[in-house]
């Protein structure tokens, strides 16, 4: 869990016109026994349920398309004969390099077929149950904690299972060694979701949900 992130940025712990002193004593007085006091709630009451799918797909890409084949095509098939499951389309930049996400895979005319790691992470029904309650009886405050608490909670799953496909992809090695430097992106590859500025379209979490079957794990698409 990013503790930085969760107080400063989810809670909004701000030092603002305060002395180091000042913000110092709010983060070790209020900021910190907030933080513990959930962890604590979560542990006890056993509200987080973590649950996810991940899994790895043949791939080529073409211009700011990524074709998606069928996994159950042999290895050694051409591509012309795979059978296409799913398309995904990102944007590609309008100055710079000119790249989209797409280009960071193998192009179709080269032959060769590269492999796209998914996945989808969720804490549970539970959590969002809590929430609106809590919400619904206007306990605001308690619901801004909660809600953010949880939101990290669920990108710190997010990264775990992450680091679990670099792992069986064996691209470990280049990890940072400090928590600090892990949560800005020390290490080989890229965790993108829908609404990043390279895959704004959030559509795109239909084709997503639809290839993991995330049904499975009570994952659906919302309004």
């Amino acid at each position: 869990l990013d503790e930085f992130a969760l107080i400063r940025s989810r809670w909004g712990f701000a030092q603002g016109n305060m002395s180091e002193a000042q913000f110092s004593d709010i983060l070790q007085n209020k900021a910190q026994p907030l933080f513990e006091k959930l962890k604590k709630k979560f542990i006890e009451e056993n509200i987080v349920k973590p649950k996810a799918i991940f899994g790895y797909f043949p791939v080529c890409s073409e211009k700011n398309k990524l074709i998606v084949y069928d996994q159950n095509t042999s290895m050694e098939s051409k591509i012309e004969n795979r059978k296409i499951i799913a398309e995904f389309y990102f944007p590609r930049q309008e100055s710079g390099k000119l790249l989209c996400i797409s280009d960071y895979f193998q192009n179709i005319n080269s032959g060769k077929i590269d492999t796209l790691a998914v996945q989808i992470v969720t804490l549970g029904e539970e959590l969002s149950k809590i929430t609106k309650k809590i919400y619904d009886e206007g306990n605001f405050t308690d619901y801004y904690y909660l809600h953010g608490i949880g939101t990290e909670l669920t990108e710190a799953y997010a990264e775990l299972i992450h680091k679990r496909i670099r792992s069986e992809l064996g691209i470990v090695g280049k990890d940072a060694k400090s928590l600090r430097q892990l949560f800005s992106q020390g290490y080989q590859g890229s965790r993108y979701s829908f609404g990043y500025p390279a895959c704004p379209n959030m559509e795109g979490n239909t084709t997503l949900l639809q290839l993991l079957a995330a049904d499975r794990i009570g994952v659906k698409i919302s309004d």
